[in-house]
């Protein structure tokens, strides 16, 4: 168990296949839209079997360089009880078979309202010029076209290290 993750009745699963439809329901109701973007992993919380909060990772083209984390939500009534904090924390401990950090670099954007959540998430604000710059292409290009919609969008990047 890792020391620095929240204390909470709840558990953090990795998604599989067959919860496809549900987490896509879930999001539906939640009035968010997220989508599978490719080489994606989602963790859920479930509470009798109900998803109550969604997260989806996805890899860039190449997935030992940088992931994108979106599509973060908890449900409405569930809201205040430090699920999301509890989901980030799975993802960042994550490991693979060789007991390595599966996601090296997670990226993120989100509005600036919600810098210090995720400053006290393990992630920094990674919103310069020359941070950006660093980015795989594709972030990029989709940090420009999501920002023509939304201008208060910061990037967050969590660097995790075996």
């Amino acid at each position: 168990m890792n020391p620095d993750a929240p204390v909470s009745p709840y558990t953090v699963i990795k998604a599989v296949k067959t919860d496809k439809k549900d987490i896509l329901r879930f999001y539906k109701n939640q009035q968010y839209a997220a989508s599978f973007i490719g080489h994606d992993q989602c963790y859920i919380v479930k509470i009798d079997q109900c998803i109550i909060a969604s997260v989806i990772i996805s890899a860039g083209q190449n997935p030992e360089d940088f992931w994108l984390l979106h599509g973060l939500v908890t449900d409405t009534a569930q809201r205040g009880k430090n699920i999301a904090s509890l989901m980030l924390h799975a993802i960042i401990s994550d490991k693979n078979e060789r007991k390595k950090a599966r996601y090296k670099n997670i990226v993120c954007f989100a509005d600036q309202g919600l810098q210090a959540f995720y400053l006290s998430n393990h992630f920094i604000c990674y919103n310069t010029r020359d941070d950006i710059a660093q980015l795989p292409i594709e972030f990029k290009q989709r940090l420009m076209r999501y920002r023509e919609k939304q201008k208060n969008l910061h990037c967050f990047r969590c660097s995790v290290s075996d």
